[in-house]
């Protein structure tokens, strides 16, 4: 087993049951339609956190190409990141109850603090992941991009504002559909 592999298995994990999740909220809210209000702004971050962890997931791969030792810090910053995207996924939605109405605008306002921290934490991470295990300069775009994205993401943390937070779903699920437009990783077999 390769160095790769070993800890990309239980980064794997972490994504599958953020993917997970994900769906089965989806799906459990779907079953109780009729007592379900629904917010285009908390539907948008539904579409946004699964991007981000299939997008984060897709990522990993090109782990393999620049790692071939590990040390126990890379590890963790890397498995912080993860467990991020994890935590801000079981968030975005609400579970499904037996009875009474959802509200999904005000589930999105009552966990506005800890969804963007941890969103903030994902993306602080990434910028350090992006300098220490690519090697990206601390003025690359891949260092510097998700560092002022997380900053805005506090902004949301501690701001009650809809319009910045309707301003800041659509930046950020606009953000995500470019760059998965411009992704460039292939994968490929490497015996």
């Amino acid at each position: 087993m390769s160095p790769f592999e070993f800890v990309t298995i239980f980064c794997s994990l972490i994504l599958g049951l953020a993917l997970t999740h994900i769906f089965r909220a989806v799906s459990d809210l779907y079953e109780i339609r009729d007592r379900v209000k629904t917010y285009w702004l908390n539907s948008l971050w539904v579409v946004t956190v699964t991007m981000w962890s299939i997008q984060a997931w897709w990522g990993l791969w090109s782990l393999s190409i620049v790692m071939d030792t590990w040390t126990y810090a890379q590890y963790w910053f890397l498995v912080v990141n993860l467990s991020s995207i994890y935590f801000f996924t079981t968030l975005v939605l609400p579970k499904a109850t037996d009875e009474g109405h959802i509200d999904l605008e005000t589930h999105y306002y009552s966990v506005q603090q800890a969804f963007f921290s941890l969103i903030a934490i994902s993306l602080f991470t990434s910028s350090v992941m992006n300098h220490t295990l690519f090697e990206k300069a601390l003025t690359a775009p891949e260092v510097i991009m998700p560092t002022i994205v997380a900053c805005a993401a506090i902004g949301a943390a501690l701001n009650d504002s809809k319009t910045y937070h309707k301003i800041i779903g659509v930046f950020m699920f606009l953000m995500y559909i470019a760059f998965q437009l411009t992704d460039v990783i292939l994968i490929e077999y490497m015996p």
